[in-house]
């Protein structure tokens, strides 16, 4: 199995309502990400069938036991976006902290990544993505978006990045507050249908 570049949504509990997963996967097709169909255990259900079992999973604030068998878990996607071999998402909930869930959009490392001597992002494919983030920014439940390597460390709840803490962001991050911190090296206050800060750390990019 290939490592993953993660695109992390992080929603608060307290925002979810009857439709929210119907018309949150509407936002994601909205933004860019075809649907093409469920994966693994869901590869046969259709886009009704999963979001009614996520919808019903969330209502009842689950999470897989270390026992329970993954059939049991939510429902995972496949998409299409731009040419990339694989785009997936999937819920987390309680994660990464309490209250809090996050929709995980993971595309395979080597489809935005040189590795030359380290992990260089692909300055085409970060536009790309910095692009689709700020489309699905405008979902007004999300409440932050962190991105990642495989080898991350997991994403960083939003009680601590009230707190000042640093998101994750390789290579940004999008907020509804711009905390003050001295590892950001650009902030951008977004203007598009929904406010936000878009946060970039100073990291070396290839053209090729």
């Amino acid at each position: 199995m290939p490592a993953y570049f993660n695109l992390s949504l992080q929603f608060r509990r307290e925002d979810l309502y009857p439709d929210f997963v119907k018309d949150f996967f509407d936002a994601l097709e909205l933004a860019g990400l075809k649907y093409l169909s469920g994966y693994g255990e869901a590869a046969s259900d259709s886009r009704g069938e999963i979001i009614q079992w996520n919808q019903q999973k969330l209502e009842k604030d689950f999470v897989l036991g270390f026992t329970e068998h993954f059939s049991h878990g939510y429902r995972q996607v496949l998409y299409s976006f731009r040419e990339y071999s694989e785009v997936r998402g999937f819920w987390m909930n309680q994660y990464p902290e309490k209250d809090c869930f996050t929709y995980e959009i993971i595309i395979p490392e080597e489809d935005v990544l040189i590795h030359e001597g380290g992990e260089v992002f692909q300055k085409e494919h970060e536009e790309a993505i910095v692009e689709l983030a700020e489309r699905l920014w405008n979902f007004p439940c999300i409440r932050a978006i962190q991105t990642g390597l495989e080898g991350d460390d997991a994403s960083v709840g939003l009680r601590e990045i009230e707190l000042g803490k640093m998101p994750n962001m390789y290579p940004f991050a999008i907020l509804e507050v711009m905390y003050g911190n001295e590892e950001i090296e650009e902030a951008v206050q977004l203007k598009g249908e929904r406010m936000g800060w878009l946060l970039r750390r100073y990291l070396v990019f290839s053209s090729e």
